[in-house]
């Protein structure tokens, strides 16, 4: 028998991690940092991290916009 392969996750998924991990690396936050900035646990920020596809819109397009800021502050 072949080995099984996971589904590849769709792109916006690895784009919004790529985004998630940015941002901790340019502000050096650490997840407790984001979640005190997004107002949320840090156990919520570690979830958007694992499984993006339960974040919520609003705390997607703050991820993306902190992270738009902190690059183009850099």
């Amino acid at each position: 028998m072949g080995a099984r392969t996971k589904a590849k996750p769709p792109r916006e998924v690895i784009e919004f991690k790529i985004k998630l991990y940015g941002l901790l690396e340019y502000k050096r936050w650490s997840d407790s940092d984001l979640a005190k900035c997004l107002g949320i646990s840090a156990a919520t920020v570690s979830n958007m991290r694992s499984d993006p596809l339960t974040t919520s819109g609003a705390n997607i397009l703050k991820v993306q916009t902190l992270y738009e800021e902190a690059k183009a502050n850099y």
